[in-house]
């Protein structure tokens, strides 16, 4: 799955964790939709014989790009800490033991059944909270919602995990609220590690913006030259038409060369970490799906052109009207 379909999936999943935590979220349910933001999935963890524990934020629209947390017990006692963004992994702080056996102690009612939900709100009025999801090693997993007070247990520990992490990474102190302080504090704009790769990426991201920014103009050109011409089939529209069809392949072509550009660049030799090659895979699928549904565009407008040269009757749906 490409980042755009991948990213909507997750947004669409955050949206309804609230909902669905009151409405008691299936183990299976919770599994998926915290791998679809980036985690391994837990039953691969499991069978390689890895001890983890995971938390995944949403906020009350669902519309933050929230990175998960992964605390993992390594079979040497040790206990790490991470955050996992869509498409690479955060560094690794230590927990000592104590920390560790804070968090345990909240284990068994933040993964109980939810109890009944105390809070009475108004059937007319829709209200959002924040939420999140949980899981842990084997197969255990729960759902919260800050509007549903039977989930209580499962966002204490969230808030736990949530507030060791911001320790962790030395967060500032600030007057918002816990949740709005993690995301702020974990937000990870995707930048390379390497000042001067960094540099280089910068000017490629913002030749691709410059070029990308210009597409629904020139697609739109192609369209409005197209319509003139199916409603009048004379030399000086044709000739409009195709020279503005074929401009949006050009652009296409000059999309493909920054594309290409990335690649040449930064090769896999390149010297970039873990983290930085991620970021740059994810750039290039985001790239190459945009083209790729450009180019479907493209078809469409060369296909409707070969008609129009060729006067070939035009469908019923594009004749005009009796």
């Amino acid at each position: 799955m490409g980042p755009a379909p991948r990213l909507i999936a997750i947004l669409l999943a955050a949206i309804m964790i609230g909902a669905s935590a009151g409405a008691q979220t299936t183990a299976g349910e919770t599994h998926r939709r915290i791998a679809e933001a980036g985690f391994i999935p837990l039953n691969e963890m499991t069978f390689g014989g890895r001890d983890v524990r995971r938390v995944l934020l949403a906020d009350p629209y669902g519309i933050l790009p929230i990175p998960g947390i992964e605390i993992e017990r390594h079979k040497d006692r040790r206990v790490s800490l991470r955050g996992q963004y869509l498409d690479w992994t955060g560094p690794a702080y230590s927990l000592s033991a104590d920390e560790w056996a804070r968090l345990a102690l909240l284990e068994a009612s933040a993964f109980a059944p939810a109890s009944k939900n105390s809070f009475k709100g108004n059937p007319d009025v829709v209200v959002h909270c924040w939420s999140g999801l949980i899981e842990a090693s084997p197969t255990r997993a729960a759902a919260w919602s800050g509007c549903n007070s039977g989930t209580q247990p499962a966002q204490a520990y969230t808030e736990a995990v949530l507030m060791l992490a911001m320790d962790k990474k030395q967060c500032s102190p600030s007057t918002k609220t816990m949740f709005w302080r993690f995301s702020e504090c974990f937000d990870d704009e995707g930048k390379l590690d390497d000042p001067a790769l960094e540099e280089r990426f910068a000017a490629l991201r913002n030749r691709w913006a410059e070029q990308r920014q210009l597409s629904p103009a020139i697609l739109a050109e192609a369209r409005r030259a197209l319509k003139a011409a199916r409603e009048d089939r004379v030399p000086a529209r044709l000739e409009a038409a195709r020279s503005t069809v074929f401009a949006f392949g050009q652009h296409l072509e000059t999309l493909r060369g920054v594309l290409r550009s990335s690649y040449a660049d930064f090769p896999q030799s390149s010297g970039t970490n873990a983290r930085s090659a991620a970021i740059l895979a994810q750039a290039r699928r985001r790239w190459a799906d945009d083209i790729s549904s450009g180019h479907e565009n493209y078809i469409r407008l060369l296909e409707e052109l070969a008609r129009l040269l060729a006067g070939a009757p035009l469908p019923a749906r594009q004749r005009s009207a009796p």
